[in-house]
């Protein structure tokens, strides 16, 4: 199998200044004093003070694109140009050189055709087959393998069961952790009910407490005075008793409220 090969080479990189937009320099090695704007072609000695007038113009072709633009005929003759060069440069050596044989062909070492033989490869002979005679040793040693399979087997079904037991534990621990969880959350909402319920029972005290002075030093003084004026009513001019029931009635009245004010039974 053989093949003819052929160098590449890709098109040269065009240089193009920044300064002065020239070709084939950089701007270090640009001898121009005066700097050129890309977009108008204007020369100034400072482009950081040039007001552009935007109208585009190559100071190449005098074409409606950049200075620097690839695509300028200019700038594209150039880079063709500099390719053949560069082509040229890079042709085979003749016959009769440094790199050729008597004959005027290029040396082996530098060929760049390939012949390929399988005969150079030879095919690797078929892997052979070792006969192991059989013996007792042999069954032996299998029955061991196989009674230390069994045992494994055992092994593993002993792992499983344990894994599965395992499991059966953390899912339990889970459970607990939640449940505990459950009723911490329970403790800790009849926490707040007592302490609500201490505050209205506090309250309640409190309007109790009130209620009682109230009632105390209020109603009771007031009803004793009542049942005075009524006792002095059912008196006569004499201070005579005008209604005897009445004034025993009275009495008892006066004689609970009394009982009241001192915290007594009636």
């Amino acid at each position: 199998m053989t093949h003819d090969v052929e160098a590449y080479l890709a098109p040269a990189d065009v240089l193009i200044c920044s300064k002065c937009m020239g070709i084939g320099h950089f701007r270090k090695q640009c001898t121009e004093a005066e700097e050129t704007c890309k977009v108008c072609g204007t020369s100034c000695p400072d482009l950081r003070q040039h007001k552009c007038s935007t109208v585009i113009k190559c100071i190449h072709c005098d074409g409606d694109h950049h200075s620097n633009a690839l695509k300028c005929p200019i700038v594209k003759s150039y880079r063709a140009t500099l390719t053949k060069k560069l082509l040229s440069a890079n042709r085979p050596p003749p016959p009769h050189s440094a790199w050729s044989n008597n004959n005027g062909n290029i040396n082996i070492n530098n060929n760049t055709k390939y012949q390929h033989n399988w005969a150079d490869y030879p095919q690797l002979p078929p892997p052979q087959k070792q006969n192991i005679p059989y013996s007792t040793a042999s069954n032996e040693m299998i029955n061991k393998i196989g009674e230390l399979i069994g045992t494994m087997q055992k092994i593993n079904d002993v792992l499983v069961i344990t894994e599965k037991k395992n499991q059966e534990f953390e899912q339990f621990i889970i459970d607990s952790k939640s449940n505990d969880a459950s009723l911490s959350k329970k403790l800790d909402q009849l926490n707040e009910k007592d302490k609500d319920y201490k505050k209205v029972h506090t309250q309640h005290d409190i309007k109790l407490s009130r209620h009682e002075n109230v009632f105390t030093k209020l109603v009771l003084p007031m009803l004793d005075e009542i049942a005075k004026f009524m006792v002095n009513i059912n008196l006569d001019k004499n201070l005579g008793v005008l209604n005897a029931d009445f004034q025993v009635t009275i009495n008892r009245m006066r004689a609970q409220l009394t009982n009241v004010s001192l915290n007594k039974d009636f």
